[in-house]
């Protein structure tokens, strides 16, 4: 009998030591992880729709989502790529953004696009460079690299970009090259 409780007391006192144990551990794992380094929050195959005033206004798609919420510089990543696109009331494409992979900083505001970037807008132009920025803050999107853009009746090509978010108006600052497009040899050209 004597034996049996020393057996139980002997559990008890480990198993009280393990729990103990247990929880130091547990405490001690969150506190060690890096915010800058483990994401808050990671989303695979991610699809979702914005809506204001009560319309679904945009769709974004991306493979992955990494969130750093608890970070210095609170950011978010899109390390496989992002689309974005408005959507007008009948849920078309109006404006779109694709880019190889995107970076977030809440704080500033700021979009970073990067890789094989390609934006087209109302207008039907499409913008091809390899890094883009959106400043929300600023209501502005702007690039010093390589920039080619495709206009109904021309082709322009230069390095460093700058527009309004809209797309509506946009300045190139060291233009290199404006090719006139022939609409007699495009598709239902004159």
């Amino acid at each position: 009998m004597m034996k049996a409780l020393m057996h139980i007391a002997l559990a008890l006192t480990a198993l009280a030591a393990a729990t103990s144990c247990r929880d130091e551990l547990a405490s001690t794992a969150s506190r060690a992880s890096d915010p800058d380094k483990v994401p808050t929050m990671s989303s695979t195959n991610v699809q979702t729709v914005i809506s204001d005033s009560g319309r679904t206004r945009y769709r974004i798609t991306t493979k992955q989502w990494l969130m750093f919420e608890e970070s210095k510089k609170p950011h978010w990543i899109f390390p496989q790529g992002v689309i974005a696109e408005e959507l007008d009331a009948a849920f078309k494409t109006v404006t779109s953004v694709r880019c190889d992979s995107a970076y977030f900083d809440e704080k500033a505001r700021l979009w970073s696009l990067n890789g094989n970037v390609r934006i087209t807008n109302v207008a039907k132009d499409l913008i091809l460079t390899d890094q883009m920025y959106w400043d929300q803050g600023g209501h502005r999107l702007y690039s010093d690299a390589f920039i080619h853009i495709e206009k109904l009746d021309r082709v322009i090509e230069g390095y460093g970009y700058e527009s309004n978010e809209k797309l509506t108006t946009y300045k190139v600052h060291k233009v290199k090259a404006i090719f006139p497009v022939d609409q007699t040899k495009m598709p239902g050209g004159m």
